[in-house]
């Protein structure tokens, strides 16, 4: 299943790392901007004892490192879901890939990054990209994500697409710093889906509920999308039509797609 909701928490606060894998789909352990430079060692190693000490909540927990081979060193030989890599490059998450074992996500926040994100989607341990919007925008002298999000249009257009090229999953919509305007950031998360960018990551706890909210189809979109997948479950014809339209296989992929986020409770027939 690909994650809806991936909540950021210092690495240090283990404590919020347990709320975390319960809140979210996926935790993010944070070595990096959440920790500052003093705590770095107490991070790591309280990571390191977090996720040695339940595995089931490290298959969901996701660490973002430093460009640190000290961040890799405490990981090293533990079993947890995968590695952020921030301000990804392809130098950077080659050297990354060559010191560790598991899935990698390539966070792009630098415009070298962005200008490698398809070499980025291609390498074979990365699971899929991101999109760091507001490290990207102060090296493009753009205005923060917040403020404007159209400045970064082409640069979320082209993290899709690059991730769509090389068969990686859709990446998942950045963070946002909207904590007490709800419908605002409902309305910008809607906005990110229909960049084709899938679920979110988080920054506090309320921002993840909504995530799961947006991405939960309506009552009229799993009904015909029900239609859909049956009639071409059944389909004798090359030509596929439901409720008057014709239907083609991208409509059809779109059709299973919000199947199964609606769930079998909702779809059953």
């Amino acid at each position: 299943m690909i994650p809806r909701s991936w909540l950021f928490c210092p690495g240090e606060r283990t404590d919020r790392l347990a709320k975390a894998v319960a809140a979210a789909d996926v935790a993010i352990a944070d070595l990096e901007d959440a920790v500052a430079p003093d705590r770095k060692d107490a991070a790591r190693k309280a990571v390191a004892t977090a996720l040695h000490g339940d595995p089931a909540a490290a298959a969901r927990t996701w660490v973002r490192v430093n460009h640190d081979p000290a961040d890799l060193a405490a990981l090293a030989g533990l079993d947890f879901a995968g590695i952020v890599v921030p301000k990804a490059e392809p130098g950077i998450v080659e050297r990354v890939a060559a010191a560790t074992s598991v899935p990698l996500v390539a966070l792009i926040e630098t415009a070298a990054g962005l200008w490698a994100a398809r070499e980025l989607a291609a390498h074979p341990r990365v699971r899929t990209l991101a999109l760091g919007e507001y490290d990207l925008a102060v090296e493009l002298g753009t205005c923060p994500p917040d403020v404007d999000g159209a400045p970064l249009a082409w640069a979320r257009a082209r993290v899709v697409a690059a991730a769509a090229a090389e068969g990686c999953p859709p990446p998942p919509a950045a963070v946002s710093t909207v904590l007490r305007d709800e419908p605002r950031f409902r309305a910008d998360t809607q906005q990110l889906g229909r960049f084709g960018f899938f679920g979110r990551m988080c920054i506090h706890p309320a921002q993840v509920s909504t995530v799961h909210e947006v991405l939960r189809p309506s009552d009229e979109e799993v009904e015909r999308a029900t239609k859909i997948v049956q009639a071409a479950e059944e389909a004798t014809d090359a030509v596929l039509v439901v409720d008057g339209k014709m239907i083609d296989p991208p409509v059809v992929a779109h059709a299973r797609r919000v199947a199964h986020l609606a769930g079998p409770e909702r779809t059953r027939r």
